[in-house]
């Protein structure tokens, strides 16, 4: 089964989700990915985090995940 994320908040969401599904605590996961307890808080409420951060929970949990923006903006100009 995959999730859908089209929104820092939907993956911080799908994050916790599989966390917590595999009983680990947002210590133990911060302690994995290198962050402190409250970076995973900022991720799992859609916060500004490293991308590297949120790549590491993503792998660590095994999760997969579609990550997908709503709105996509192509500059013309700058192709």
């Amino acid at each position: 089964m995959f999730d859908e994320a089209y929104s820092a908040n939907d993956l911080g969401r799908a994050i916790k989700r599989l966390r917590t599904k595999r009983g680990m605590t947002q210590e133990a996961l911060g302690s994995w990915c290198g962050v402190s307890r409250q970076t995973v808080v900022s991720l799992e409420h859609g916060g500004p985090v490293a991308v590297t951060v949120a790549l590491k929970a993503i792998t660590l949990l095994g999760a997969k995940i579609i990550v997908t923006p709503k709105d996509v903006i192509v500059d013309d100009a700058a192709l």
